[in-house]
């Protein structure tokens, strides 16, 4: 572990907390969308178009971060920090590509 994590373990419970605060306001600004009736098919339209060019983005930023980790941080945690996360990226694309793609086909 970090020296600085060692010194300063309360960091963990206050990302915990911030982690519960965040679903608690997510579930309450929710609650008050649906009884503003903010959730149609517009909204859901634009919120998978925009989810999907930050997935678009997100794996053009790993494949720039990648050569980068490589070259300041060699082959260590962070490297394979980062594959992880590219190998967890690109396998949870083809699962949802998978999903979309049955279910135009069912329709």
């Amino acid at each position: 572990m970090s020296e600085s994590f060692l010194e300063n373990p309360y960091v963990i419970l206050l990302l915990l907390g911030n982690f519960a605060f965040m679903i608690a306001l997510y579930f309450f600004q929710r609650n008050i969308g649906k009884k503003s009736h903010r959730y149609d098919e517009r909204y859901n339209k634009m919120t998978n178009r925009s989810k999907a060019r930050s997935w678009d983005a997100m794996l053009v930023i790993l494949t720039v971060a990648w050569p980068v980790v490589i070259i300041f941080d060699g082959i260590s945690f962070s490297f394979w920090l980062l594959t992880v996360i590219y190998v967890l990226h690109s396998v949870t694309w083809l699962i949802t590509n998978i999903y979309v793609s049955n279910q135009e086909n069912k329709n």
